[in-house]
Formats: structure tokens, C-alpha cells, sequence
């Protein structure tokens, strides 16, 4: 096969999963429209659990949202010391499309004030991922970060910062947290010590609270 007629090959190649990709993404966003718009109607029935852990300060809650018996959205809150989690799927046709997690961060630092005096402030740290599948293949990750002090009375919020296209070494977590918490539908939880390591996983944060402490 000549060079030129196999760069013509792989082009097209390339073209098609491009159409392919984007074609999925909007549909992944018109679905997620559909769902946001029932959920903030208050259309979808729910079934909602909150929990606590004895052996500790962790709290949290578990909300299911269905169009009729059909699963369309879940909602995963959990609070550990400073740290709080807050993870949310979307569903279609009993498949994940799209997971969103937001994580916070509450901590203190010092910082110097406009007249060179080292003074304390609370600063809260956010991150957010979200995850993009078809039919439990990831097609697109993003990351972004961002952090409000109280020094600053301006606010940052979501919106004013970018997503950055990122690796998707965590989205199979994502489906493995999706899949645990189906078990959860008709369960009351009583107590979060009972839940899979794996959906209350701080390690990655608690690393990152670690650093922040010593710096």
C-alpha cells in the first residue's frame, strides 16, 4: 500500500472517532440537561439516608432519584474532619455516563496582610472531577482546582474557573463506586463504618491535607 493512500486511511480513521466522541459528548450532555432539569423540579421520586459512623466523626448521606422504577441519579455526601466529599452519577438505561465529584478542603494558613504583618486565615480548597463514559468506556476526564480564603471577600466560584483535560487513571474507580452503591438502594445505613472502604476512600485528600499541614 502506498504511503500516501495509508495517511488518507488513517486520516479518515482519526476523523471518524473524532465525529464518533463528539457525538457522544452531546449526547452525554443533553441527557445530563434532561436529568438536572428533574432533579431541580423536584420531578424524581427519591429515596435519601443519612448515616454516621460510632467510631468516628464520619457522617454522610445517600440519595436516589427515579423516573418512575427507572434509576436516573445518585447523590453521595461524606464528611470526614476537615475534608468533605460530595460525589454525583448519572444514569441511563442502568449505565453511568457521567460522574461528577466535588471535593473540599478546610484548613487554616498564614499569609501577610497588606501592611507586612503575618496574620491567620481559613481557606477552603476545592476539587472537582468529572468523568465521561460510553457503555462503561471512559471517553474524556477534566480536573480543576481552586481556593477561597477568608482574607478575600470575592469569591471564587465553579464557573470562573476552566476544566482541564486530564489522564483517566481514576474513572475506574468511579464505576467501582457506582457499582457498590447500587446495593444500597433499599438499605437504611446505620452506620458508616458499614460501608465499602473503597466508596469512602479519603486517601488521596488525606495526603493532600497532610502536605498542606506541614507547609
Amino acid at each position: 500500500m502506498r504511503p500516501t493512500i495509508l495517511f488518507a486511511l488513517l486520516l479518515i480513521s482519526h476523523i471518524s472517532l473524532g465525529q464518533s466522541k463528539k457525538g457522544a459528548l452531546s449526547d452525554i450532555r443533553n441527557k445530563y440537561q434532561l436529568i438536572r432539569e428533574l432533579v431541580d423540579t423536584n420531578t424524581l421520586r427519591q429515596h435519601h439516608t443519612d448515616y454516621s459512623c460510632n467510631e468516628s466523626t464520619e457522617k454522610g448521606s445517600l440519595t436516589f432519584y427515579y423516573n418512575g422504577t427507572e434509576l436516573k441519579h445518585i447523590v453521595h455526601t461524606y464528611t470526614l474532619g476537615h475534608v468533605k466529599f460530595r460525589d454525583e452519577f448519572y444514569i441511563w438505561d442502568n449505565q453511568l455516563f457521567f460522574q461528577y465529584a466535588i471535593h473540599k478542603v478546610w484548613y487554616k494558613d498564614y499569609e501577610k496582610s497588606r501592611y507586612g504583618k503575618r496574620r491567620l486565615a481559613d481557606v477552603v480548597l476545592t476539587l472537582e472531577e468529572r468523568f465521561y463514559f460510553k457503555d462503561r468506556d471512559v471517553i474524556k476526564c477534566q480536573f480543576k482546582d481552586f481556593e477561597n480564603r477568608s482574607s478575600n471577600p470575592k469569591k471564587i466560584k465553579t464557573n470562573n474557573i476552566r476544566n482541564i483535560n486530564v489522564g483517566c487513571d481514576q474513572a475506574q474507580v468511579a464505576l467501582e463506586k457506582f457499582d457498590l452503591l447500587l446495593d444500597f438502594q433499599k438499605m437504611n445505613i446505620e452506620d458508616a463504618c458499614n460501608l465499602p472502604k473503597s466508596i469512602t476512600n479519603t486517601e488521596p485528600l488525606d495526603h493532600i491535607y497532610s502536605n498542606i499541614r506541614q507547609n
